[in-house]
């Protein structure tokens, strides 16, 4: 199966929003995850995570900066298989799958490392 030109470019475009989402608001879902402080860039970032408290518990993806750029790279490589693997999904149904593809990684690196490291103990 061939991808004809025009439609490499809507990936492509697909692939830039999922991936710039996943980058933008990747410190707004560690504070999902952790509740250890974390907003929005613009408000911010780490500046009010539990990082900046001395003692426990401390953040892992704030605590871990390579465990936090794993995850997010994880993330945009699972958009990116979503994008352009060929198949049959729809751009529409592709596109959707690329934006859940960020909170799904992200969230089960996010669980596995906080139990790993025993941050909710």
């Amino acid at each position: 199966m061939r991808l004809n030109p025009g439609r490499l470019i809507g990936r492509g475009l697909l692939f830039a929003v999922a991936a710039s989402v996943a980058a933008v608001f990747f410190i707004d879902y560690c504070h999902l995850v952790y509740d250890c402080g974390c907003v929005s860039l613009w408000a911010g970032g780490a500046a009010h995570c539990n990082i900046q408290t001395p003692g426990p518990p401390d953040c892992p993806f704030c605590a871990h900066g390579g465990l936090a750029s794993g995850a997010l790279v994880s993330a945009v490589a699972v958009q990116a298989a979503v994008l352009f693997v060929p198949g049959k999904p729809g751009t529409l149904r592709r596109a959707g799958l690329a934006l859940l593809a960020f909170p799904v990684v992200v969230g089960a690196v996010g669980l596995v490392a906080g139990i790993a490291l025993g941050y909710w103990a």
